[in-house]
């Protein structure tokens, strides 16, 4: 392996590890986002909308770079070229990197099931509002 090709592969495997903090991070937010949608505290998501904007923005640029990393490699962008990347790695790393990017992946799930709690969350709201702002108040109180 050249130095060059060692020194993509070590970012490679760092950027895993702060994909690793982020995601968490993330997870937190997405969470205080479900608690305070839930209890209508507006000034607290719209200040922490700019926090979470440039937490996803740096996982979005993460993602891509290891996208171009796998290109230098001359891998496409695939679960299977990561899978063969990290079974190319030494003995004493493979296992380490191995469980990162599982555990990755497994919270990359986990944000996008509280991504999609919240955006159903907000979608009933968002009905419920529409039904209370356009409702026929000339029924309401009619006998059925």
């Amino acid at each position: 392996m050249s130095p060059k090709s060692a020194s993509v592969i070590k970012n490679f495997i760092q950027d895993i590890q702060r994909d690793l903090a982020d995601y968490q991070q993330l997870h937190q937010l997405l969470k205080v986002q479900h608690h305070n949608m839930l209890h209508r505290n507006g000034d607290k998501l719209t200040a922490m909308a700019t926090p979470h904007q440039h937490l996803l923005q740096q996982l979005q640029q993460r993602a891509e770079l290891r996208t171009s990393i796998l290109n230098q490699l001359g891998m496409d962008n695939s679960p299977d070229s990561v899978n063969r990347l990290i079974s190319a790695l030494p003995a004493q790393y493979r296992q380490p990197v191995d469980r990162k990017w599982a555990q990755l992946k497994r919270l990359v799930h986990t944000c996008m099931a509280q991504n999609e709690r919240n955006s159903r969350l907000l979608m009933m709201q968002q009905d419920i509002l529409t039904q209370v702002l356009h409702q026929d108040n000339d029924t309401t109180y009619q006998p059925v």
